[in-house]
């Protein structure tokens, strides 16, 4: 099939957890300029590329449809606040992967999830991403905080299965900086 372009879902989790202050202002904040440099990264790249914007806590939401329009995008991330109690990456994967299946057909298809990752609730992370390898998808990871052992092997077997990436961030400035690394990927 031929490459098109990209098509990108940016997840940000909105769970009390991101009111933390352990990164500085709180980590809500911190992915909120993460997912804006993602979207600004991408965008950049000079391939055709179509973000969307889905919040997640327990459940999650699409603030945005797929759009090329960063200025949709960028004033979707100016909304993103706390949201719930618990977090369930089984939500937004789902929901991502039923918005990248209207994609075009040649569209390499993607999410990137920025999460402090207190998963506690839904499927587990690992056999949600067997969903997506079997569509193609790449999971990628960004993460922030102290990430609990059993969870962090969740998330290593998760982007390994969808050959996506992990990149923890341990400050404000790695956080701004993986961020960027995962915008300026160009698709296999």
């Amino acid at each position: 099939m031929k490459f098109i372009g990209e098509a990108v879902i940016i997840g940000v989790d909105t769970s009390i957890s991101m009111a933390r202050k352990d990164y500085k202002p709180n980590r809500i904040e911190n992915a909120k300029r993460a997912a804006s440099i993602i979207a600004r990264s991408l965008i950049s790249r000079n391939i055709p590329t179509l973000i969307s914007l889905v919040i997640f806590y327990r459940y999650s939401f699409p603030l945005t449809d797929l759009t090329d329009r960063l200025e949709f995008i960028e004033q979707a991330i100016s909304k993103i606040g706390i949201m719930g109690k618990v977090t369930a990456p089984s939500e937004v994967i789902k929901d991502s992967y039923l918005i990248l299946r209207a994609a075009n057909p040649g569209y390499h298809k993607r999410i990137i999830l920025i999460t402090d990752a207190g998963f506690n609730e839904g499927i587990n992370l690992d056999i949600s991403a067997s969903l997506l390898s079997m569509a193609e998808i790449e999971l990628d990871m960004l993460t922030l905080g102290l990430i609990p052992k059993k969870v962090g092997e969740y998330i290593d077997k998760a982007v390994k299965i969808t050959k996506g990436i992990w990149l923890h961030s341990e400050n404000t400035d790695e956080v701004l900086s993986n961020a960027a690394k995962l915008g300026e990927l160009y698709p296999n």
